[in-house]
């Protein structure tokens, strides 16, 4: 249906169904309505209008759907941009940085949605989007930028399992988890008293816990204690020890990270380490509310709060001999 056409059926001229779809001021709410039904019972609605959406529309940019760990942050953020009155819409990029910029690209650019949250930003942005856009989980000098810190939280965790008695600790992880492993590298090198194996899977998830069991069975049969890349990787590996027979933490510990919500329900609930979920997507959200407010408002921040460790029932002390 062309314009013309619609202007017949409403009765009206080319240009009074022209402004109602650019929101022009000058004619009634009860003409532009009538026309807009018109056009909704026709099909053509989305290809005439030109106003802008009256809400605001948030677009939040994840790694990944199939995680427990990004879904509590969409979940967050969704809850902030509804509570102001917005919408929010969500895209995943599977870690890759060229779909990433692409995503961006698409909201800000054809979509020109109100706002856009990255989480783990990894690729250059182009230089003059006016939409404002936050990265979370990542800390950006040329954004703003909210960041979680483990490094104190995991220190903390490896003295706490020093002190236990455990002086053989396994990284378990995977391919996307090389920051977290290179900060247990550190640390255990940094100290005398532990002796630290790694173990990168080539699966993921609950599927890399149960490799990492296998393989630290075979490779470091004296550890007694795994910590784990993230919370999923570590229930993988006490459902794998369980079914050989070994006890956690009787025979030996496990230790996840991110604090995921069902790792405090699991059967013997997690240690784990959490960032703080909560205060990280509320500094994101106010940041944002602020931009959508003042749209000149630039004052970059990177805020960077501090993980902690939760000790629940999966670690214990060191046993005098496994097995």
């Amino acid at each position: 249906m062309t314009m013309r056409e619609l202007a017949g059926l409403a009765n009206v001229s080319v240009s009074t169904v022209s402004k109602a779809f650019h929101g022009g001021p000058d004619i009634s709410a009860e003409t532009r309505e009538r026309i807009f039904a018109l056009a909704r019972q026709h099909g053509c609605y989305g290809r005439f209008f030109r106003g802008k959406y009256p809400r605001k529309v948030i677009a939040i940019i994840c790694p990944e759907l199939g995680s427990a760990h990004y879904i509590d942050y969409v979940e967050r953020l969704k809850n902030a941009i509804e509570a102001d009155g917005g919408i929010a819409v969500v895209a995943s990029y599977q870690f890759d940085e060229a779909y990433q910029a692409e995503l961006v690209e698409y909201f800000a650019s054809y979509l020109q949605v109100d706002g856009i949250f990255v989480i783990h930003l990894k690729c250059e942005l182009k230089k003059g989007y006016d939409v404002p856009i936050v990265a979370l989980a990542s800390r950006e000098q040329e954004l703003d930028s909210v960041n979680a810190d483990i490094g104190a939280a995991l220190a903390e965790a490896l003295a706490e399992l020093r002190r236990l008695g455990h002086t053989s600790v396994t990284f378990v992880g995977e391919s996307l988890t090389a920051g977290k492993q290179q900060q247990f590298e550190e640390l255990v090198q940094a100290d005398a008293q532990l002796q630290g194996t790694v173990i990168v899977s080539e699966e993921r998830f609950e599927k890399a816990g149960a490799d990492g069991v296998r393989r630290l069975l075979e490779q470091a049969p004296e550890c007694t204690a795994l910590v784990c890349a993230y919370d999923d990787i570590a229930l993988g590996a006490i459902r794998a020890l369980t079914q050989r027979g070994l006890r956690v933490p009787q025979d030996i510990s496990v230790m996840g990270i991110d604090n995921i919500v069902h790792s405090a329900y699991a059967q013997t609930a997690l240690t784990t380490i959490g960032c703080d979920m909560d205060g990280m997507c509320a500094a994101a959200w106010r940041i944002m509310a602020h931009k959508l407010k003042n749209r000149y408002y630039k004052n970059r921040q990177s805020i960077v709060l501090p993980g902690r460790l939760i000790l629940r029932d999966t670690v214990g002390k060191a046993p005098e001999k496994r097995g």
